[in-house]
């Protein structure tokens, strides 16, 4: 579904759990936060309704390395050759602790070595008109998680950090509920239209996504009187 020009959103709704997954249609075809692999094949059906295949996609991102989020990524990059990339600590994560998890929750993560790791910084997608992401390091949900700013559309792709009405989970290994406030607070000075998040519905609107981060701090962060 297109939600922008060169962004398109593809929520689930399906009675499993599975993530929100994420186009950006630029110079250089990115995919963020796959899902499940056993689940992709809506994903890919959505995408190619919107004229895309899966064999042109240049580059896959994930928002951190639960299996919900990142399975399908190493199907992506077998079929397309993309590139594929997470934090550096997400990274570490993902090969210790973050693999146990997925085991104790009976699943393994995929097989795929990154292309590159990030770093918070500034990420450009394509060299003649490129699609330049700000990546903000985000832990609390897990130490590497990342969200993606896209300050010429004011859009945050916020992974499992900040749902609408709601905060990503701290009890998994790897959470800290300390970080996840940090966080939060982190992203919302930025000037966000447009809240993407890896579960659930958008927040649309600079006055709505003010007030998602308000209730959201009565609702988990604010002490008892």
């Amino acid at each position: 579904m297109k939600l922008l020009d060169g962004l398109y959103g593809y929520f689930w709704n399906g009675y499993e759990n599975n993530c929100n997954t994420f186009l950006l249609a630029g110079e250089k075809l990115t995919l963020i936060d796959p899902g499940h692999r056993h689940l992709f094949s809506s994903t890919e059906a959505a995408l190619k309704a919107d004229g895309f295949r899966i064999q042109d996609i240049d580059l896959v991102l994930v928002t951190h390395c639960h299996p919900d989020h990142i399975e399908a990524a190493e199907y992506v990059c077998r079929e397309s050759g993309a590139r594929f990339a997470l934090h550096r600590d997400e990274d570490t994560f993902a090969r210790t602790t973050g693999l146990d998890l997925a085991r104790a929750l009976g699943m393994e993560l995929p097989d795929l070595a990154p292309s590159f790791l990030l770093d918070a910084g500034t990420l450009e997608l394509g060299d003649k008109d490129p699609v330049v992401l700000d990546v903000v390091h985000t832990p609390g949900h897990s130490p590497g998680s990342v969200c993606f700013y896209w300050a010429d559309r004011k859009t945050l792709i916020a992974g499992d950090l900040v749902f609408a009405q709601g905060v990503g989970r701290t009890d998994f290994p790897g959470g800290d509920p300390a970080a996840l406030q940090a966080s939060i607070d982190r992203v919302s000075r930025l000037d966000v239209g447009l809240l993407l998040p890896g579960h659930g519905p958008a927040v649309e609107g600079h006055a709505d996504v003010r007030t998602n981060y308000a209730q959201i701090r009565r609702m988990f962060f604010m002490p008892y009187p």
